[in-house]
């Protein structure tokens, strides 16, 4: 018999209706003390256990929340993905995950199935800058589907994003080595589509920086934040500029490529070249030499952004989650940088 409970069979017992037994299941008020008692008894002496696909059908709510991601594999998504689970374990939400893999099509396929299925509100973390995408994002808001968007710019005030100053970040990196003295400076950068417009942001602020202290001297090749392109990008920088003292990539797994590339070439870091990196992983602080980097704070993003979308879904006032949250990135001084040469 226990095996086969469910809320027909407890209405039965009861002598009740199956949308009494639901209210009940529901703690609504609509229920008399003497029905309750014994709705109640039932399910004690039936051992039932509702699931809460059960709960939700009777509710419309279901505590899941739709996470969406561009690559699960990549170690800097990992934190992102950590604190978003930490603040849905606090208060007792589920997750569903979905991996996108930077394809702007994987992604319409895993919102839509949220969209579909019983979630109560999506978080996207990252992903890639499309029209079709952002069209769709933007039907998705005014369709009153609780939408959080961390790690990536939209242009839709309805849906409230968590994000960093990547403009700020690029021109503080820069101008950290230009204090150390270099003048030479490369850029390798992302591309113009992925992560949130990040590229096109620490461009800027790589250009900023040198513009502002009058070097005209700019060299930028993309590196399309994975390792074994930054290695060629890096070692095209040194065949075709061997003046550059420095290279600034606008990622750490960039970085890694690009310093296995020197190191390859017989080249010393810093003391024939320094670099700089940018999000602060796990291995930066790890790998011979120490990477030098900008601090990017995707745990408390993550945490933030499902703070928020809980808050949305909890009926909270307005202010406590509509408004959108920019994150300045802290400089982190290690082995990878160091004086010019004279």
């Amino acid at each position: 018999m226990k095996n086969n409970v469910d809320i027909y069979t407890i209405a039965e017992y009861a002598g009740v209706s199956k949308s009494t037994v639901s209210r009940v299941l529901n703690n609504k008020d609509d229920v008399s003390e003497a029905t309750r008692k014994k709705v109640i008894d039932v399910i004690n002496n039936l051992n039932y256990k509702p699931n809460s696909s059960a709960k939700g059908l009777a509710s419309q709510r279901t505590k899941t929340i739709g996470l969406v991601v561009s690559e699960i594999t990549n170690s800097f998504f990992s934190m992102f993905v950590k604190g978003a689970e930490d603040k849905a374990m606090e208060e007792n939400y589920n997750i569903m995950l979905a991996n996108s893999n930077w394809i702007v099509e994987e992604e319409l396929k895993c919102i839509r199935i949220f969209e579909e299925g019983r979630v109560d509100g999506i978080l996207k973390i990252s992903g890639g800058g499309d029209e079709l995408l952002d069209q769709y994002l933007n039907n998705l808001a005014n369709k009153d589907m609780p939408l959080i968007i961390v790690d990536r710019k939209l242009d839709n005030d309805n849906i409230p994003k968590v994000n960093v100053n990547n403009i700020a970040g690029a021109y503080k990196g820069t101008k950290y080595l230009l204090e150390l003295g270099h003048r030479n400076i490369a850029f390798v950068k992302g591309d113009n589509i992925a992560a949130s417009d990040a590229s096109v942001d620490r461009v800027k602020g790589y250009k900023k920086a040198l513009i502002e202290n009058n070097i005209d001297y700019q060299v930028i090749e993309p590196g399309f934040f994975n390792r074994e392109d930054a290695y060629k990008a890096t070692e095209k920088i040194m065949k075709n500029h061997p003046e550059v003292t420095a290279i600034f990539y606008a990622s750490d797994m960039m970085a890694v490529g690009g310093l296995k590339a020197l190191k390859n070439a017989g080249l010393k870091v810093p003391e024939d070249i320094s670099i700089l990196g940018f999000d602060d992983i796990e291995l930066a602080s790890i790998i011979d030499p120490a990477l030098s980097t900008l601090r990017q704070p995707r745990y408390q993003m993550g945490y933030i952004g499902m703070e928020k979308l809980i808050d949305k879904l909890e009926g909270r006032p307005k202010e406590v989650y509509a408004e959108d949250i920019i994150f300045e990135l802290e400089l982190i001084e290690r082995d990878s940088t160091a004086q010019v040469k004279k």
